[in-house]
């Protein structure tokens, strides 16, 4: 099972995998599917760039904090998908400021659990054509 197949598992064996950390190559497919550099995704997400590329360089698991705020964007990729028609449109949706979200990006909310309750909101608004 990929990552990114883990998000369609249930909550129970997403935490066990949270808990396990998941292993430093997501990343690297991660950033390919956000279309952001790592530099910019780690940023966004408040992860210490130095610390991840020890991580990715020794080929060790992510703690469990690191690998909650990576699940979170997957989800967030997932979800934004039913609202997109291309995954770029995604990249350039949580890449850009929104109004919603106080002007900050999509990705940038993704860093907190308050701020991926309310990407998560705004995105089933968007699927639901709710007005914000």
């Amino acid at each position: 099972m990929t990552v990114f197949q883990l998000v369609e598992q249930s909550p129970a064996l997403q935490v066990l995998a949270i808990e396990k950390g998941l292993p430093s190559r997501v990343l690297h497919q991660l950033v390919a599917l956000v279309g952001v550099s790592q530099k910019a995704l780690l940023e966004a997400l408040g992860l210490a760039p130095r610390t991840i590329g020890h991580r990715v360089n020794r080929n060790q698991r992510f703690s469990a904090a690191e690998s909650e705020r990576l699940l979170r964007v997957i989800r967030a990729q997932k979800l934004a998908r039913e609202v997109f028609s291309t995954d770029a449109a995604v990249a350039q949706w949580l890449t850009t400021p929104d109004s919603a979200l106080g002007r900050r990006t999509p990705l940038a909310m993704l860093s907190t659990d308050v701020g991926a309750a309310q990407v998560h909101n705004l995105l089933q608004a968007m699927i639901h054509g709710v007005p914000l």
